[in-house]
């Protein structure tokens, strides 16, 4: 989708779709470092493991007893399990700490942006996906560096800059410009800035698409963005047709945007995007959530509730 950079979520779900079907069954786990941090995530995630697996509804009262009932009903299984977007072991003991969890031949296949993770808890082969090309380091120095190779001083942390723009060439001219001139203090405190704040001009120049779109399309996006990714198409078609968002339409239109992508009738969005799409909401009100127009945190919604100002 975005000219031939693939970030490790996308070579795990092409691995995953050739291999899983030498499998008895399988699961594929998006965005657990997100969807561990929600309230009760842990034990959804032991669900959503246990039911794509078994092909059946799981119940899972605790975590804790999530464990054993994903050791008991798999032990025999020859399954592959992928766990998309790791930064804790709590996250890998509770859901598959090690392979003997499971029947011979399963395969774990982990994505993490921390190496740690991965050797603390003894994964037997690291691999370290190539998160850039030349194509997409030359675009970026020749913005910050005005040369198409960084200086030797710079090469990680230009690496470091194309890793988190997952190639998006919108994304490396604007870091590039925005680096040029500066100090390579400058550069690490800029980086990390990146990492926790979504860089203005970046979301501005993301918004670029989503402006382009009719109402309904943008309700459709902003949906997405802040509940539906992962979900089967399928699925949010018919939430959002029962909202009269005409997504039978809407949703072909996000796609021939480059806004979306479908991968195995599941609905996926750029990480980028999905960053711009929640900031849209968040600056609907930035010191009230009760007045915006979604609510995805738990936190957010106590928040709101306690305040009392929840708009209809």
């Amino acid at each position: 989708m975005w000219n031939g950079w693939l970030g490790k979520t996308t070579v795990a779900r092409v691995v995953y779709d050739r291999i899983r079907w030498q499998f008895e069954g399988s699961c594929f786990l998006a965005n657990v470092r997100e969807a561990f941090a929600e309230k009760d995530g842990r034990r959804r995630l032991q669900e959503q493991l246990l039911s794509e697996i078994l092909m059946e509804r799981a119940n899972i009262c605790d975590s804790s007893r999530g464990i054993e009932m994903i050791k008991r009903r798999l032990q025999r299984k020859k399954i592959l399990v992928v766990l998309d977007d790791v930064d804790d072991h709590k996250q890998l003991e509770s859901l598959a700490a090690e392979s003997k969890w499971f029947g011979p031949g399963s395969r774990i296949i982990i994505t993490s942006r921390d190496k740690q993770v991965l050797t603390r808890n003894g994964v037997a082969r690291i691999y370290e996906a190539e998160k850039l090309n030349d194509d997409a380091l030359t675009l970026f120095s020749q913005k910050a560096l005005k040369n198409d190779q960084p200086a030797e001083d710079f090469v990680e942390l230009s690496k470091q800059v194309v890793g988190y723009a997952n190639g998006l060439p919108l994304a490396l001219e604007v870091i590039g410009s925005f680096m040029h001139g500066r100090s390579i203090l400058e550069w690490g405190s800029a980086i990390n800035r990146l990492n926790d704040i979504p860089d203005r001009e970046i979301i501005d120049m993301l918004r670029i698409g989503f402006d382009g779109l009719h109402e309904l399309e943008k309700k459709i996006f902003l949906d997405i963005a802040c509940f539906l990714k992962g979900f089967k198409k399928d699925r949010i078609i018919r939430i959002l047709d029962s909202c009269g968002f005409h997504a039978y339409i809407g949703i072909p239109v996000l796609i021939e945007r480059s806004l979306i992508s479908v991968s195995r009738d599941q609905v996926w969005m750029h990480n980028l995007l999905q960053i711009m799409g929640k900031e849209t909401v968040r600056c609907e009100s930035p010191e009230e959530p009760g007045r915006r127009s979604r609510l995805w945190t738990y936190e957010d919604v106590c928040l709101a509730l306690m305040d009392n100002t929840v708009s209809s």
